[in-house]
């Protein structure tokens, strides 16, 4: 197998690893009813005490960027143009993951809730906009771990970049 070929793959299987995390969060530290992926059986299921802490509240935004930075990288750009993307890409995420944070701002979610079309009722996760800005909470903290988040895939992907992306240095040698 073509070593470049080792990026995308080592990328998306990190991406998949820490959306099970973020879901593994989801489930073990937050109210069910208030988590709309989460069908009812499993629901009754699983407590949503805080199981994992302070952490918890943080890690679901650090690793949505995250995984989703690498998901880009591995799907959109191939292997030989990371380096040209890679930094696009990144503020890409964290401007948009900002974006919904700072839409959770009482004034601003309330806003949107007033303002989603009705043809969005019936329809699988746009039938929840309302109620997710509603229902979520603003923290500038989740604002650093988005940050955070995008910092670490940056590094991520630059990591597996030089490690496994043949980026002309053989033909530079020669």
């Amino acid at each position: 197998m073509n070593k470049s070929l080792h990026a995308p793959i080592i990328q998306i299987a990190l991406a998949v690893v820490a959306l099970l995390l973020g879901v593994f969060v989801y489930l073990l530290d937050r109210q069910p009813e208030n988590i709309y992926f989460i069908p009812q059986w499993l629901a009754t299921m699983v407590k949503g005490d805080s199981f994992i802490g302070t952490l918890g509240n943080y890690l679901p935004t650090f690793v949505h960027v995250y995984a989703f930075i690498l998901l880009t990288m591995a799907i959109v750009f191939p292997a030989q143009q990371y380096r040209r993307y890679l930094v696009p890409v990144c503020v890409f995420w964290f401007s948009v993951d900002s974006v919904f944070e700072i839409a959770q701002v009482d004034a601003i979610a309330h806003f949107i809730a007033r303002h989603v079309p009705t043809w969005f009722d019936g329809i699988p996760f746009l039938e929840n906009t309302a109620n997710y800005f509603l229902a979520s909470t603003f923290d500038a903290l989740d604002l650093v771990s988005i940050g955070l988040g995008a910092l670490a895939a940056y590094y991520t992907v630059a990591v597996i970049d030089n490690l496994y992306v043949d980026n002309g240095a053989s033909e530079q040698k020669q």
